[in-house]
């Protein structure tokens, strides 16, 4: 060995050498998991004994809209059954849709778009609301097709007293 690198090899003979006590990591458990965000979770179906209670007001919340009374308000208002509630925040959803589509449309109007969006729009929520008067007399609580989903996220907090 040369001088020069007698130095260096005795300073790493004579360095301690630390070791490293053995720590255990912390198991971490993991919570289960909630559903993501934006998804919601079927709704549980109502009872037999709610849906033969509920049903003449779930099927008078869409029959009475067609003549333009909001007759689902009184179910929403009772809060006593969920099949009647659920029916009534699915007729509620139609009825903002209405307003929404027929105020952009009646605006779309000066650009000739709106005559032919109107009627279009007319005749989807007149058949959604068939569809639903149909769901309401067969005893069934599902969402309407296109809008439904939007009434139980936006009104989940509406529920039986």
């Amino acid at each position: 060995m040369t001088e020069e690198n007698k130095p260096a090899e005795e300073a790493k003979e004579q360095a301690p050498v630390i070791e490293q006590p053995n720590i255990e990591q912390p198991s971490i458990e993991t919570p289960p998991t909630a559903p993501a965000a934006g998804t919601t979770t079927a709704p549980e179906p109502p009872a037999m004994d709610d849906i033969d209670d509920g049903k003449a007001f779930a099927i008078l919340s869409y029959a009475l809209s067609f003549i333009g009374i909001p007759f689902f308000l009184v179910p929403l208002i009772m809060r006593n059954n969920n099949f009647s509630l659920y029916h009534a925040k699915q007729c509620l959803i139609l009825w903002l849709a209405g307003m929404i589509f027929g105020t952009i449309s009646t605006l779309l109007m000066a650009v000739c778009i709106g005559a032919i969006l109107l009627p279009i729009v007319a005749i989807m929520l007149f058949v959604f609301t068939i569809m639903g008067l149909i769901k309401a007399m067969n005893g069934k609580a599902e969402p309407l097709p296109l809008i439904g989903k939007w009434g139980e996220d936006w009104f989940k907090g509406i529920q039986k007293v």
